[in-house]
């Protein structure tokens, strides 16, 4: 891909991302993502093929954020716990301050599922929970259940976004859309009871 090539794809994902934010998935569309980069009405299906293309790069980015968030919030957390209770407040926080990318993170029917890209990029970020479950877990735990347990893990984090997110969760505690105190507290509570199971 030559350097004008690259640019006109930057300029597109960069005005795809704003498209996001304004507009939501549902809103986003080639000819919009064009105007606002300033290119061609056919700039983007030759980049990306289709608007299903054009998401799932975008997607494969919001992955590689989250990853980078995921790491950065275990890096002073001298603790197993420590570090799965860090990575549910991370992801917690990623998903409610990225609402539209999170949102679409997680439509596989808007996406290219077997991109290799995308796959690669959600696999890594799957894989920072697994590492911090598997340190955490008994050592004498079979593979098959340290995998059960990032699941539920993984699955308490994005449940949490999602009720959060809705207000569901603070009509039920009576908390406020923007404290993120509720949903922070239980993944504490969660990793600590993963940590005592583990002893």
């Amino acid at each position: 891909m030559s350097t004008t090539e690259h640019s006109g794809r930057e300029a597109l994902l960069a005005a795809a991302r704003t498209e996001l934010i304004e507009h939501g998935r549902a809103g986003i569309s080639l000819r919009a993502v064009a105007r606002r980069a300033g290119v061609s009405h056919a700039a983007p299906k030759h980049h990306f093929g289709d608007r299903r293309g054009l998401l799932t790069a975008i997607a494969a980015e919001g992955f590689e954020a989250l990853t980078t968030a995921l790491q950065e919030s275990i890096a002073q957390s001298p603790s197993a716990q420590g570090r799965l209770a860090a990575l549910g407040r991370a992801y917690v926080e990623f998903g409610l301050h990225n609402p539209a990318m999170f949102d679409l993170m997680f439509r596989p029917t808007e996406l290219h599922t077997d991109d290799p890209t995308l796959a690669s990029a959600r696999q890594r970020s799957i894989g920072v929970l697994n590492d911090a479950v598997t340190q955490l877990a008994a050592s004498d735990a079979a593979p098959s259940g340290t995998a059960e347990l990032a699941l539920i893990s993984w699955a308490l984090a994005h449940g949490l976004v999602v009720l959060a997110r809705d207000g569901a969760l603070q009509s039920a505690a009576g908390a406020d859309r923007a404290d993120l105190t509720v949903p922070l507290n239980l993944i504490g509570l969660f990793s600590q009871r993963v940590a005592d199971n583990s002893r």
